[in-house]
């Protein structure tokens, strides 16, 4: 009769959770993301738009086109940056673009240290509607999509709403990896908490808030040295009694080449910015590292079927719940080697090391003040 050894009850137990999150969070993503989005037939009300501008954006143009081309004729839109090339270009599409109202404002460097804050300082006090959403400039914001996600606004009626994102096909082999990894390290604790407890925070691609919450905060001055600028907006009005809330519609983002250097810093970042935001759920986060951990363990003793099992089962399950992430479904070797890292990128950030951000190293520890007794 098959015995196991006393000291693989604790393995297999944390397997068996590890493959067990994978499953749930794979349904939870399914019923959450539903590919069909029916709109509402009310008329949409107007609203404002930021859209702050990052320097050199590939396919800029093509962008801001299908955005503003997906517009309501009273909407406002407000483009901001630091950039002349980028300024002309939304010049340019504003006066194509008329009678819609398009403001390009030139903004400087220097009033945060969050260079998307920085933008939405200079631009908060030109906004016309009680209503604004901030979409970031590789954002794929079409008609289809923007009509799903504020029709869902106005039917839900949450004080603020974001969207859950997806990453287009990558042009290389660092960039497919990086929306793998990414798209497995976020959503699936995403829906897990979506369906079982209170929503507190928002995610950055797209996020729609009401203005006077934003006011009531003190003005996005206050997220100026935020590293994770979405997540301090969602629990400062959640913390203010505002509703906080992830929409089901998907907003696609633009894929670029990434070198395995920009690939490393960005998951060191990731990891290192969920320890910030979540120091108790990443604590906890090794649990859910079932492939990584298993291969590991295979690596001690390979000639073991019972490691072996349990690693081909636990890679199963995180494929499972790749099948279920928005946007491109990722390959399986995609998928198990960014299971493989997300351990080592755990242990990383666990580390007092620097992260990479906006081109400059910061130490968290040292330099970013703000937290939650701080919002509260």
């Amino acid at each position: 009769m098959f015995k196991i050894s006393p000291r693989w009850i604790p393995i297999l137990g944390a397997a068996v959770f590890s493959a067990g999150f994978s499953v749930l969070t794979a349904v939870l993503l399914r019923r959450w993301l539903a590919p069909d989005l029916p709109i509402p037939g009310q008329p949409l009300e107007p609203v404002t738009f930021f859209r702050p501008i990052k320097s050199r954006e590939p396919g800029l143009r093509t962008k801001l086109l299908t955005f503003l081309s997906s517009l309501e004729p009273g909407d406002q839109v407000l483009f901001g940056t630091t950039d002349e090339p980028e300024l002309t270009l939304c010049k340019e599409l504003a006066e194509r673009f008329a009678p819609l109202e398009v403001l390009c404002i030139p903004t400087a460097k220097g009033f945060c240290k969050n260079p998307k804050i920085n933008k939405l300082v200079q631009m908060e006090s030109l906004a016309r509607y009680p209503r604004w959403i901030i979409l970031d400039s590789d954002t794929l914001a079409d008609r289809v999509f923007l009509q799903a996600f504020r029709s869902e606004w106005q039917t839900c009626q949450a004080d603020a709403l974001s969207a859950p994102y997806a990453l287009a096909r990558g042009a290389n082999a660092p960039a497919r990896l990086d929306a793998a990894a990414s798209a497995l390290a976020l959503w699936p604790g995403v829906a897990l908490l979506r369906a079982f407890s209170r929503v507190d925070f928002l995610t950055g691609a797209c996020m729609a808030v009401k203005a006077n919450f934003v006011q009531r905060m003190g003005g996005f001055r206050i997220l100026g040295d935020e590293l994770a600028e979405d997540h301090a907006l969602g629990h400062c009005i959640a913390n203010l009694g505002g509703s906080v809330a992830i929409a089901r519609a998907i907003l696609p983002l633009d894929a670029t080449r990434m070198t395995w250097r920009e690939f490393a810093l960005h998951q060191h970042r990731t990891f290192a910015t969920f320890r910030r935001c979540n120091p108790g759920g990443s604590l906890g986060l090794p649990l859910t590292h079932g492939c990584g951990l298993s291969f590991f363990w295979l690596l001690q003793r390979p000639l073991s079927p019972v490691r072996w099992l349990t690693h081909l089962a636990l890679f199963g399950s995180r494929l499972f719940t790749a099948r279920a992430l928005p946007g491109p479904r990722p390959a399986p070797h995609e998928v198990w080697l960014s299971g493989l890292l997300d351990p080592v990128f755990w242990i990383l950030s666990r580390l007092p090391l620097p992260v990479s951000w906006a081109g400059k190293w910061n130490h968290l520890s040292a330099q970013w003040t703000a937290d939650r007794n701080r919002q509260n």
